[in-house]
């Protein structure tokens, strides 16, 4: 490279572009967090609001986190708030299944969890990374106690069976995959720095370090600089005292790990190695809000059927799940958590935009599917603890084994399925005997002769897509949909407001998504009612 561009950002980004065709985006993605580019939410606290409520009323249209949010830090502020919420309970889709939980998918099958020992899956939000500040505050101010959600586990096992090669059809460990592949990488790039191949993007000093580098990883010999049975892969025979020695596993060649056609994620900011959980299912999020609202402030079982505003109002009608009977109530503003699919079927006078604006993003359809184990044998026989696990299987995309309980007597549950897309329609429409025998037949290639052998009988299927009231598991947003589409929403209507992780639309799913719209949305709101005060 020559001297006068080697601070040239074109020369870094060919570089990049280099490691990418060799070792794929996760080599770029390293690269990146090297440099610390890297996004995280910078909402820690909700914001502080300049106007008072003085008892102005807020209708909120569902008591999911945004919408619990929402009436929690207005309330704090003067405003009257009042919940209507469809569902006998709160928290929206931050649910557990537990011992006695009721699952009625439309069309479907009616569902009794019987999952014992106090044990549940989180069919709703499962894990939190760190830079979620927005759902740690929450946790922090409400007393939820947290714990470690390990979603990367290196000695899980990946099964592929639509590859070729001899790995086709095999369950492959983490650790094997990962290491194989970045093994034969740093071998092709150390020969290629060797070679002067990369001279055009590197200075000579900097060539030496980077093979340096390469080197000291110690996955590659000091002077062939080729892969070899390291530390890092592990042991087929592990050592012990005195002179058991042990022997290091046989590494897959390069051909063999690039016919491997299987889809995983490696950790990224919002998917680390570790992240976190409420002890005790993650619902326990939900009702601790719940619990920090003002006493009788959600109306429950109420279906609103009407939304209609003014320039002075708004006129919200709604019926009792129980009785039918159908009640109108009015307010200063109207703030609407309801999921989109949902809120475009109730009948409302919206701006056209708005209205266009709520139909662009779409439903993602979504399934999580629960066994309960009388054994831990995924810990006990395969030093497996936690982590998420990913199959090439069609309707399986990946499963995770339980972070809570480690090495407890009991067993646990796995979460044996969660599957998006056109593959949770197709395995949504299976019965729940059909879901279930799918569910042990994919175990089974991982763990054979163990998963039905301990499997209690205790088995839980919940499709979002086919929820009365959710429709979908959350709405995702294209870039052209973000752009065209979803600035008109941000300011809301003339009294109603849109809020909700679909406000979010790069952290749509997420709890951090429902809560920081519900903080944008107050803001929104504070900015209205100041402006009006002045006038």
């Amino acid at each position: 490279m020559n001297s006068d561009n080697q601070n040239s950002p074109v020369t870094k980004r060919s570089f990049l572009q280099t490691l990418g065709m060799i070792g794929g985006s996760a080599a770029v993605m390293t690269a990146l967090n090297g440099w610390e580019i890297s996004k995280a939410s910078t909402k820690a606290a909700p914001p502080t609001l300049s106007s008072d409520g003085n008892g102005k009323k807020i209708i909120i249209l569902g008591a999911g986190i945004s919408g619990m949010v929402t009436a929690l830090e207005l309330s704090k502020k003067g405003y009257d708030c009042q919940i209507l919420e469809a569902r006998e309970f709160a928290g929206g889709r931050c649910q557990s299944a537990r011992k006695g939980t009721v699952i009625e998918e439309i069309g479907g099958e009616k569902q009794i969890c019987n999952f014992e020992h106090d044990q549940y899956l989180n069919i709703g939000p499962w894990r939190i990374p760190a830079e979620h500040k927005s759902t740690l505050h929450y946790c922090r101010t409400l007393g939820v106690k947290l714990e470690v959600m390990i979603n990367e586990c290196v000695q899980i096992y990946n099964y592929t069976e639509n590859g070729s090669g001899p790995l086709n059809g095999q369950r492959i460990r983490n650790i094997d995959l990962k290491t194989d592949l970045q093994g034969n990488i740093t071998e092709l790039l150390a020969k290629c720095a060797n070679d002067g191949a990369l001279e055009q993007y590197l200075t000579p000093e900097d060539t030496e370090l980077l093979v340096e580098k390469l080197v000291g990883s110690g996955l590659i010999d000091k002077e062939s600089l080729e892969y070899k049975p390291n530390e890092g892969r592990g042991y087929r025979d592990y050592p012990g005292a005195g002179e058991h020695f042990g022997a290091l596993s046989e590494p897959y060649n390069l051909s063999e790990i690039l016919r491997v056609k299987l889809r995983t994620q490696g950790s990224t900011a919002d998917h680390p190695a570790v992240m976190y959980q409420a002890v005790g299912g993650m619902d326990q999020i939900a009702k601790a809000i719940f619990g920090a609202l003002p006493a009788q402030m959600i109306k429950f079982n109420s279906e609103v059927t009407d939304i209609i505003q003014n320039d002075d109002g708004v006129e919200i009608s709604y019926i009792d799940a129980n009785t039918n009977q159908k009640t109108k109530t009015k307010a200063d503003y109207c703030v609407s958590s309801i999921p989109f699919p949902v809120i475009n079927k109730v009948n409302n006078n919206f701006d056209p935009e708005i209205t266009d604006a709520l139909k662009s993003p779409s439903a993602m359809s979504t399934v999580k599917t629960g066994v309960q184990m009388n054994r831990r044998f995924w810990e006990d026989d395969d030093m497996i603890y936690g982590g998420v696990a990913w199959s090439d299987i069609p309707m399986q995309m990946m499963m995770s084994y339980p972070s809570a309980d480690l090495f407890g007597a009991d067993g646990g549950v796995i979460l044996a399925n969660y599957v998006l897309f056109a593959p949770a329609v197709q395995f949504s429409n299976l019965s729940i005997a059909e879901r279930t025998e799918f569910a042990l037949s994919v175990g089974e290639k991982f763990h054979p002769g163990a998963y039905r052998k301990h499997f209690t009988g205790n088995f839980i299927s919940k499709a979002w897509h086919k929820t009365k009231y959710s429709l979908g598991g959350w709405s995702s947003w294209s870039a052209r949909m973000r752009t065209n589409k979803f600035p008109r929403l941000v300011k809301g209507d003339k009294r109603v407001f849109i809020t909700g992780d679909s406000m979010a639309p790069m952290l749509t799913g997420w709890m951090a998504g429902a809560i920081e719209s519900a903080w944008l949305t107050i803001e929104e709101i504070d900015k209205r009612v100041g402006q009006a005060s002045q006038s």
